[in-house]
């Protein structure tokens, strides 16, 4: 049992920063060795007239390993799979969250500083510009991410450039007071940030 003891300890310790695949061929070098080990040693006793049972017993008990450490390493990738999904999931909320947090910033600073009127064009202008810039880093960021050969990217939308847009200035030019256009404003932006990031999750892992 020493063996798949010491094979344990290293799977525990390894699959943190290894490829699976690495730790796949590692292990199966591992028990190769193993095995080979145990025959040279059972041939050698057999020269000494002990019974080859004992040779039975030996591979035997490195099958049982095989078995072991089968299971070791399915709860491994399955314990590592379940920390990646988390992370996914952490890393979308957060995006959004930036992308939310920017545009309403933003928007913020359009009621309070800008003569809207006098400056519809240009307003409508920057305000575009900097939503493409906000989508498409969300794009950069959830393209080094992919869950059962899903990249995040392709789950989002071009099309919502344009309705953050609309939406945004809609606010922006409905009349009321300041206040009431920064908080309306804050609110529609966390609305469609959260039926955005609900939709990308669920195409990522209900796919």
């Amino acid at each position: 049992m020493d063996e798949f003891n010491q094979i344990n300890d290293i799977i525990a310790e390894s699959i943190k920063d290894t490829s699976y695949i690495t730790v796949l061929i590692s292990s199966g070098v591992y028990l190769a060795y193993t095995l080979i080990i145990k025959l040279v040693d059972l041939f050698k006793a057999k020269n000494r007239n002990r019974p080859m049972v004992e040779m039975a017993t030996a591979i035997k008990q490195v099958s049982e390993n095989v078995v072991k450490l089968n299971g070791v390493l399915d709860k491994a990738f399955r314990d590592a799979e379940n920390k990646e999904r988390s992370k996914v999931k952490n890393t979308i909320e957060t995006a959004f969250g930036n992308f939310k947090g920017v545009i309403a910033s933003n928007c913020h600073d359009v009621i309070i500083h800008n003569n809207i009127e006098q400056n519809k064009e240009l307003i409508k202008q920057n305000l575009f510009k900097v939503i493409s810039t906000e989508y498409y880093k969300l794009y950069n960021v959830f393209s080094a991410y992919d869950v059962d050969g899903v990249c995040i990217a392709t789950k989002l939308k071009e099309d919502w450039i344009d309705t953050v847009t609309n939406e945004c200035l809609a606010i922006i030019y409905d009349g009321q007071d300041k206040d009431n256009r920064i908080i309306q404003v804050t609110n529609k932006l966390l609305i469609l940030t959260n039926e955005y990031s609900i939709y990308v999750n669920n195409k990522v892992f209900n796919h």
